[in-house]
């Protein structure tokens, strides 16, 4: 079986797969309660089952490694590294789903996971930030900003999994993208690996889309660690490439970090949960469905996604010069967005009170 042929029946195989599977995770009986305004906020006013990640990570892991046996596939070490940090980061999660542990064990075991998927090779040492002027930050600086980005990547697409469809539908985009670099590059095991990815979610958003399965934590953790994974294995192929996932990912991290600043400078506590990103702000304040909230950002993440693989495919300073210009329009969208969601919900409150 041809590289190209694996990779549409493992895409094929995982969107099945996680149809099926996230059926099952339905009948488990791990459920998400609104028990905080934090999330009646946003629309999820009663018990809905979760853990939808346990589904679809393992659909992935089935699908790639089953059709992988059957081919006699020769999967590299940094593949089987980051699979294990997708896994841990699963059961993590699903720890999380079940329990409830504090945000600060929960943190810290996310750095031990990324240390040890960093340790093992998914880590990137050099970087090429353009104009052929290569920076090496060795084993230790490429180790510690490896971890870094892992555990950003993983609160990033953990913090906006707060709407039906959105985040794990951003994912999938950004999945799709790396797939097909990895496949320009002829790193085809990695692009097999996210086109596996991109199918389970596909399918998992049948479930998730209508909100009658959320990803939970076992989901949202284990696609950040996967895509933070897949992130450093592309920089670590191609240095000059370092500007390609973070243009993939901007979706998540514009909104993130700008929101994170805000709430900074305003002095509120930022390292609690709370219902301050954009998409919070626009349930909250906007007569708008979650799906229509979810199909704008999937624009949005499919666009970032043609960017991506556009400036992989030209090269040199591209991928500079596109990632400059979509944190601008992003930081652009989110300010622009906040105000005018703020603005109706005021005009609405004005109304009811008049």
């Amino acid at each position: 079986m041809g590289e190209l042929t694996r990779l549409f029946a493992t895409t094929g195989l995982a969107c099945v797969l996680a149809l099926l599977l996230c059926r099952l995770v339905l009948s488990i009986g791990i459920v998400d309660r609104p028990d905080s305004e934090r999330k009646a906020a946003v629309g999820h006013d009663k018990p809905t089952p979760s853990s939808g990640g346990l589904g679809f990570i393992l659909a992935v892991l089935i699908a790639y490694f089953g059709l992988g046996t059957l081919t006699q596939f020769s999967v590299d070490i940094t593949v089987l590294v980051l699979s294990a940090g997708m896994g841990a980061s699963l059961l993590l999660g699903l720890a999380d789903d079940i329990t409830a542990m504090s945000a600060k064990v929960k943190l810290f075991l996310q750095i031990i996971i990324a240390l040890g998927m960093a340790m093992y090779g998914v880590r990137a040492e050099m970087i090429e930030p353009g104009f052929d002027k290569l920076r090496d930050f060795g084993l230790i600086g490429g180790t510690l900003l490896s971890v870094l980005w892992i555990v950003t990547i993983g609160n990033s697409v953990n913090f906006m999994d707060g709407a039906n469809g959105l985040a794990m539908g951003m994912a999938m985009f950004a999945s799709m993208a790396f797939s097909a670099i990895f496949g320009f590059c002829g790193a085809w095991e990695l692009a097999i690996l996210s086109g596996g990815l991109a199918g389970a979610l596909a399918g998992f958003l049948v479930w998730n889309t209508p909100g009658r399965l959320f990803a939970g934590d076992a989901g949202s953790l284990a696609v950040g660690a996967a895509l933070g994974g897949l992130s450093l294995l592309l920089v670590k192929l191609r240095p000059d490439l370092m500007f390609v996932p973070p243009i993939l990912l901007s979706p998540f991290l514009v909104d993130v970090i700008l929101t994170l600043n805000l709430r900074i400078k305003r002095g509120d506590m930022f390292w609690e949960a709370h219902s301050d990103h954009v998409y919070q702000v626009a349930l909250r304040e906007v007569p708008i469905a979650h799906w229509q909230l979810s199909v704008g950002h999937w624009m949005i993440a499919a666009n970032c996604a043609v960017l991506g693989f556009a400036g992989a495919m030209i090269g040199h300073e591209a991928p500079l010069v596109i990632f400059m210009g979509v944190v601008l329009m992003g930081v652009w969208m989110h300010i622009r967005i906040r105000r005018a969601a703020m603005m109706v919900g005021q005009m609405r409150a004005e109304a009811e009170s008049g």
